[in-house]
């Protein structure tokens, strides 16, 4: 009993471990006595990460404080922030703090990337002063409840040695501050941030100026990868799947005499349609495998939650269509099962798409801006509102309209009958009756095309959105 107490006093100890007495890095002096760097439009709790620094005299020589912190969502991850010539990373200095579990320690190294920003290797060179990590308030702490790793440290302002691309940060030399957060570093450098863990300042930064600014415009990398794949999804769920669920539920009697590709009209718009929603699906979850190199390694919430939803809504849009290829003839007496199996599956898919995109807008793949602006959601949600008014319209004007297009159904069955009859008797060539054209077809004419409109134009700002921000 003892033990277990122990144990669980060690690790409730250790869910901030490092320097016990490490200060927060907070946003109280932004602006006035340190720079700052952070997201726009996030308050002291919400800032997925945090940029400061200031100029501080050591022994009568220059160095910049710097403190970083960041959610890095694994106890394996790191931040690090590069100094920058251009916005991209590639021949860059680098500075930046880890968690090492084996020693229960939060590590602060520098070092550089090389041109092509693929690689980032810790500087191991004779400037042995190069930072300074120990100290009054200097250090680390990793806080394992809510994957936070903060680190403060001073980086010497002009290095000894400058082969390796550290980065002279005497005025007016100018970079733009590239912060990446990563769950997992390499054995000789900082690794690869994760999808969304990477933002730059949209203009440069003169580190040693003494006028101190707070920086809320950065732009929150997404990748190009992961904007097409929500893109791709969007037009496959909110402008195709949808057009096509609503001609298969309610168009079935509308333009009877009319035909598309040798099949009637509804039905092969609704296949055309289900067929581009399909293939739009599969061709955004390949991108996003491959941007992600395999499955999602999103651990926080509510990011894991996506990649499983659209697993889940791509396997489903995947079954449908299988199934309707299995399809047996409309008189089998299984035709009833398919068309509810069909029927329960598809409506599934395409209920589950829309919290699916919702959350896919918060990924931090989409870019930084997504995640704290809320106009893309209230878009999405008067979608569903709308779809959900015009399904019950067309419920409505279906009962409505119910027993007059019965009737003229019960007609047409009998002129059948006697057009079938006269044909068998004289052998006679006579024309085929029309079907008839169902009552208030004129209002669904209107309802489709308001429904189509509509579909289209949300479709056209959520793609705008997500590929501009």
């Amino acid at each position: 009993m003892f033990l277990l107490v122990t144990v669980f006093i060690n690790l409730a100890l250790s869910a901030t471990f490092a320097n016990a007495i490490f200060p927060d890095i907070t946003l109280h002096e932004c602006a006035s006595t340190k720079g700052c760097l952070r997201p726009a439009m996030c308050t002291e709790s919400s800032c997925a990460f945090l940029v400061t620094w200031k100029l501080v005299s050591v022994k009568s020589e220059n160095y910049v404080e710097f403190e970083l912190r960041g959610n890095v969502q694994k106890v394996t991850g790191f931040i690090a922030l590069a100094f920058s010539k251009d916005q991209r990373v590639g021949d860059d200095g680098v500075v930046g703090c880890y968690y090492q579990s084996s020693t229960n320690t939060v590590n602060i190294r520098a070092g550089y990337n090389d041109i092509a920003g693929k690689t980032t290797n810790f500087y191991n060179g004779p400037d042995e002063e190069l930072l300074i990590t120990d100290g009054e308030n200097l250090g680390g702490t990793f806080n394992a409840m809510d994957g936070t790793l903060q680190c403060r440290f001073r980086r010497r302002v002009r290095p000894l040695d400058t082969v390796h691309q550290l980065m002279d940060l005497t005025s007016p030399n100018a970079y733009h501050l590239i912060v990446t957060r990563g769950v997992e570093r390499k054995k000789d450098g900082f690794g690869r941030p994760f999808a969304g863990g990477e933002s730059v300042s949209q203009r440069p930064v003169v580190i040693t100026s003494p006028i101190y600014g707070s920086m809320t415009g950065i732009i929150g990398r997404g990748s190009a990868i992961a904007k097409t794949h929500g893109c791709l999804m969007v037009l496959a769920w909110v402008l195709c799947a949808s057009i096509g669920i609503i001609l298969a539920r309610y168009y079935k009697d509308v333009w009877p005499n009319s035909g598309l590709l040798g099949e009637r009209v509804w039905f092969q718009s609704h296949r055309i349609l289900q067929g581009i929603c399909v293939g739009l699906t599969c061709i955004s979850i390949i991108l996003i495998f491959i941007y992600c190199e395999g499955y999602s390694q999103a651990t926080a919430y509510p990011y894991y939650i996506h990649p499983i939803l659209g697993l889940i809504v791509f396997s489903l849009a995947l079954i449908n269509p299988i199934i309707a290829l299995c399809r047996c003839n409309p008189a089998h007496e299984y035709r009833p099962w398919f068309n509810w199996i069909h029927f329960f599956i598809g409506t599934f898919a395409y209920v589950l798409s829309v919290p699916t995109m919702m959350l896919g807008l918060r990924m931090p793949a989409a870019g930084l801006q997504l995640q704290f602006i809320n106009y893309p959601l209230w878009i999405l949600i008067f979608f569903v509102i709308f779809q959900f008014i015009i399904e019950i319209t067309l419920e409505i004007h279906g009962c409505f309209y119910y027993r007059r297009n019965k009737n003229k159904r019960r007609t047409y069955v009998l002129e059948i009958d006697q057009y079938q009859a006269a044909k068998r008797l004289n052998n006679a060539r006579q024309p085929r009756p029309p079907e008839p054209e169902p009552s208030g077809r004129m209002f669904k004419y209107f309802i489709i095309g308001l429904h189509a409109t509509v579909c289209a134009i949300v479709a056209v700002i959520l793609v705008i959105i997500i590929a501009v921000n």
